[in-house]
């Protein structure tokens, strides 16, 4: 999952769960990307792309 922020190009993006959704945002400007499936979040996680959970903490690596 290599993709940019469709407003401001940057590579920095994490990932953050609302309830059943995963949202896909900006680290940089912070602008919601697109809603990701449980296949994309898996890829994510493989990628090291951040996390938030519901708790807004970030989840680490075992």
């Amino acid at each position: 999952m290599k993709m940019k922020c469709n407003k401001c190009n940057s590579e920095k993006l994490f990932v953050k769960i609302e309830g059943s959704r995963r949202g896909l945002y900006c680290s940089e400007c912070g602008k919601w990307q697109k809603w990701i499936t449980k296949e994309e979040l898996r890829v994510a996680e493989v990628n090291e792309i951040p996390i938030l959970n519901q708790n807004n903490k970030f989840r680490r690596k075992n």
